[in-house]
């Protein structure tokens, strides 16, 4: 086998094992995230101050991102379009992994893309491990219950997204 037919070939290799690691992990990829229902408590980037997530009092989304994520950079106008549409129906949160990025640029990101909903800093990564830590962006959609009902790991567009905000305020 030539040089360029095998880089070609590992290259292929690695495409086929990254797609099917991706489509894994939106489909659940075996494991099965898990919210406490007592909720989350990390320091609000805004405020500074402790914010404790209540499960129990509407449906969740969890958006766990960095902001030097170029995935989350695309789907960051989608979320705060969804926030404005639902934020009666259910409640949205951003968690970013302060441990792998900079607050500076977590600040800049929140304000290049409006987002208006909170936005929480897990500055030790145990929420982000909590949930899997399978990549980001993700979205953990999580009902009443504290339980976890359907998760999206990766970038993906408005409709699938969309269709998943409602299900989840659906399933109420």
């Amino acid at each position: 086998m030539k040089r360029g037919e095998k880089w070609l070939t590992l290259s292929i290799a690695a495409a086929a094992v990254a797609i099917f690691a991706y489509v894994g992990l939106t489909n659940g990829g075996g494991r099965t995230a898990t919210a406490d229902a007592a909720g989350i408590q990390l320091t609000e980037l805004e405020t500074n101050e402790q914010v404790k997530v209540d499960f129990t009092d509407k449906p969740t989304v969890v958006s766990l991102f960095t902001s030097w994520c170029t995935y989350c950079n695309e789907d960051a106008p989608k979320m705060a379009a969804l926030h404005n549409k639902y934020k009666d129906k259910l409640n949205l949160v951003g968690v970013n992994i302060t441990n792998r990025d900079d607050l500076s640029e977590v600040r800049s990101y929140v304000e290049r893309h409006s987002l208006e909903y909170p936005i929480l800093l897990d500055e030790t990564g145990g929420v982000y491990a909590s949930f899997g830590g399978d990549g980001f962006p993700a979205l953990y959609f999580v009902n009443t219950e504290g339980k976890v009902v359907d998760a999206i790991i990766g970038s993906t567009d408005q409709e699938t997204l969309d269709a998943s905000f409602r299900r989840l305020i659906e399933k109420q």
